[in-house]
């Protein structure tokens, strides 16, 4: 009766093994209709079993099962699980002939995720490393045109992002601060940008220098008149020869910033001439002939 206990039980367990075993022709070919259908959520189960559990799946059905599971993350605009899905095809499958489609979806994706160009930039980076990627790479796919929109729009947006930095540096009276970034848009992002509207913006700030070292240099001017006192009153040389190489170093530094407020003052002058003379029709003329005469009347 024992044996024959042990034996039921061993047959019960055997067949219940059996049971779970699954093989592709159960998953496979019912995710593909699903997916034929349009029928994502329940297809998007059907793949993942396929890819996690069925048996007897070959390197092109887990390709095709992937593809089609990242794909349908991406139909329906859930661009986060479709990055991590795309991401891992590129990593398993890096020749297949999905992957100039994939970098493309991959760039779109991370377009849809990223945030306003006032934040941060790194999808929106990653955005513009696949679509070059895909440019490079496969140059003649019906994809590459696309990616090159879509640089487009990634250049557009870093510009946009460093005009902002520039604009808030200039709100807040760091006006050589703001016309490095808006040197630096001028430079980089040409053809994102009204060059006359820069060109001013640039002048503009240069010409204002002054205004953001006033304080500072007040201030180390202030210093130095302690230290003179200082100076004048100290008997010990050692301590004395202390505070005159601390006056030095303020003077030089005041130096500095005043050889600043001179070169961007000349710079600006000579960028208003260039304005003046390359946009004669731009709305800004005005305000740079202006700027010119303050800039002349002040030697």
């Amino acid at each position: 009766m024992k044996k024959l206990l042990i034996a039921v039980i061993s047959s019960a367990v055997m067949f219940s093994c059996a049971e779970k075993v699954i093989k592709k022709e159960q998953v496979l070919t019912k995710a593909f209709q699903l997916y034929e259908k349009g029928e994502y959520d329940d297809a998007k189960e059907y793949f993942k079993k396929a890819i996690y559990e069925a048996q007897n799946m070959t390197t092109t059905d887990i390709m095709e099962a992937r593809y089609h599971l990242a794909n349908i993350y991406y139909l329906q605009e859930n661009y986060i699980d479709a990055i991590v899905e795309f991401e891992e095809f590129l990593s398993l499958f890096p020749t297949s002939q999905y992957v100039p489609e994939v970098l493309y979806k991959l760039a779109v994706s991370y377009l849809k995720v990223s945030p306003s160009p006032d934040r941060d930039l790194t999808y929106m980076k990653k955005a513009g490393e696949k679509a070059e990627e895909l440019i490079d790479n496969y140059p003649d796919s019906i994809y590459a045109k696309k990616a090159k929109e879509i640089i487009q729009k990634v250049r557009k947006a870093e510009a946009q992002h460093l005009i902002e930095i520039a604009e808030l540096y200039e709100h807040l009276g760091k006006y050589y601060s703001a016309s490095i970034y808006y040197n630096m848009v001028f430079d980089d992002y040409s053809d994102q940008i009204e060059e006359d509207y820069i060109t001013y913006k640039i002048a503009y700030n240069l010409a204002n220098t002054d205004q953001q070292y006033a304080d500072e240099i007040q201030e180390y001017q202030e210093k130095i008149e302690k230290l003179e006192e200082k100076i004048k009153a100290e008997k010990d040389l050692e301590k004395k020869n202390v505070l005159l190489n601390r006056k030095k170093l303020l003077e030089e530094h005041i130096s500095k910033l005043q050889d600043r407020i001179r070169t961007s003052k000349q710079r600006a002058i000579e960028i208003i001439k260039h304005a003046l003379k390359n946009y004669p029709d731009s709305q800004y003329t005005k305000s740079l002939e202006e700027l010119l005469k303050k800039l002349q009347k002040e030697g």
